[in-house]
């Protein structure tokens, strides 16, 4: 087997295993949302919705960007090392039996990476009145991963002949977005806002499947059997855009209450893989190589976010506390090839889920310290699969007695993104303005990150699921200028 062609694997030949070019599976890596921004506000875990006067808050309620009172600019830089490991943890010298199958994971760990995170501008209106308006524009790397997961088990068939499995998979999403707000304060009491927001998305993913009876380990087959292995390769590469409209409600100075909705983002993508088909269930294959492309439409669920922040203290010592709650809605994400709606695909696979935050600053004067926590709920029904028996698409082809007559994508693993929880602190310093208002700030933030995955191996009925983690550790840098 060509192992080092790109690619990943493939089903056996049923029909749980038959994937097309396009799946649920693979749209819902686009809608996937690292915790990022500045500094101030991961380190808060991101719960500023009602707070406002940073511009993070500018895709999540659009009216934070109207309680600038002087304008702003930012940049903010990381460095960040991840690691990929089963829970419980599986490994070669400790492996884990479950359901008659024995597995275990070579656990990855990357280098340290650097990363560009964050730039962003806000233009205030203010003057000597309460009444203004602000315009605001930020970019921002909604999601940076870059993930390697393997899985190797051994089982006895049917016959009670041992058989070996190995998976691996390398998996890059990469998404960014480009946000543009303009806001209101109506005499410091109300606040509205709206933003635009424009994302660009690029996904990747390598890998492959082999399974095999090793030279020795079944009679019929004295020197070993390829029984299934696959290579294979899918990118994706598009664009999308939302909007977001946003309002915070000061009842008095000490309370914020805030709420924003959020359309859906509504995505054009360009899917392109490659398969390298050896052997399917013991029968040999050329291992030639099947491509193809599709250009499809994702439509993302739409949310709603509920937010409140409290704030006391004087120059001398402050205190501020966030916490907000995000509810998004699947019922009408949708996916498309061209004017046809994938109806076993979309709001099928996926169910509402929440994301709470919580974070709290305390202020000494120029100094700040700060923390928070993070949680995302998976968007992934349990019973979901890549399902899409597709022949238009994905090559496949069938008799009237479901023979199988010519192959084209071939996946076997599902995939399933679990919960994610962010657990966070910072520190930060702000300069006393200078005679024309002006002052610096500087944000420190480390995050921790833990991104559940449900990874099951499914070319055998009543198969294993691994639970896996996607750890990251980030230290944040942001720089920035009040004036």
């Amino acid at each position: 087997m060509k192992t080092n062609k790109l690619t990943i694997s493939a089903l056996a030949l049923t029909m749980s295993l038959a994937v097309s070019a396009q799946t649920s599976f693979d749209a819902a890596k686009l809608y996937e949302e690292e915790l990022n921004g500045t500094a101030r506000y991961v380190a808060m875990g991101g719960a500023m919705g009602a707070l406002g006067s940073d511009i993070s808050v500018i895709s999540h309620n659009p009216a934070g960007i109207g309680t600038y009172r002087t304008s702003d600019i930012n940049f903010s830089v990381s460095g960040f090392g991840t690691s990929v490991t089963t829970d419980p943890l599986a490994t070669k010298a400790m492996p884990v039996f479950s359901n008659g199958r024995t597995y275990y994971s070579h656990n990855s760990k990357s280098d340290f990476n650097m990363a560009f995170d964050n730039f962003s501008a806000v233009f205030s209106g203010s003057d000597a009145g309460d009444t203004y308006c602000n315009f605001g524009i930020s970019y921002r790397k909604l999601q940076n991963m870059d993930r390697n997961l393997d899985y190797v088990d051994d089982f006895d068939d049917a016959d009670g002949f041992e058989v070996w499995r190995e998976y691996k998979d390398h998996q890059r999403n990469k998404t960014h977005s480009f946000d543009f707000n303009i806001s209101l304060n109506l005499t410091d009491k109300v606040y509205f806002g709206w933003t635009l927001g424009v994302l660009s998305t690029d996904t990747w993913s390598e890998g492959y499947f082999y399974d095999y009876y090793a030279a020795g380990n079944h009679p019929n087959y004295p020197d070993g059997l390829d029984y299934t292995c696959v290579d294979k390769m899918n990118q994706s590469e598009g664009s999308g855009w939302n909007m977001a409209f946003g309002t915070i409600i000061r009842p008095i100075p000490a309370i914020r209450l805030g709420a924003a909705i959020k359309t859906p983002t509504y995505y054009r993508q360009r899917l392109e893989y490659a398969d390298y088909l050896y052997a399917v269930m013991g029968e040999p294959k050329s291992g030639d190589k099947f491509t193809n492309s599709v250009e499809y439409k994702f439509t993302s669920p739409w949310s709603l976010d509920l937010s409140a922040g409290v704030t006391f203290g004087g120059p001398a010592f402050s205190m501020a506390v966030g916490a907000e709650y995000e509810k998004h809605f699947t019922q009408r994400t949708s996916l498309s090839i061209g004017n046809t709606r994938l109806e076993s695909q979309g709001a099928v696979d996926y169910k509402d889920y929440s994301v709470i935050k919580l974070g709290t600053e305390l202020n000494f004067g120029n100094v700040s310290v700060r923390g928070g926590y993070n949680y995302r709920e998976s968007m992934m029904n349990d019973a979901s699969y890549p399902y899409l028996y597709d022949t238009d698409f994905n090559g496949w082809k069938q008799d009237g007695n479901g023979k199988v007559t010519e192959v084209g994508r071939t996946d076997f693993q599902i995939d399933r993104m679990g919960k994610t929880k962010y657990f966070t602190g910072g520190i930060g310093y702000c300069s006393t303005p200078d005679k024309d208002g002006t002052q610096f700030y500087i944000d420190l933030a480390y995050i921790h990150g833990i991104r559940n995955s449900i990874v099951n191996v499914n070319e055998y009925v009543e198969d294993v699921d691994v639970s896996y983690n996607y750890n990251t550790d980030k230290v944040m840098f942001t720089l920035g200028w009040n004036f």
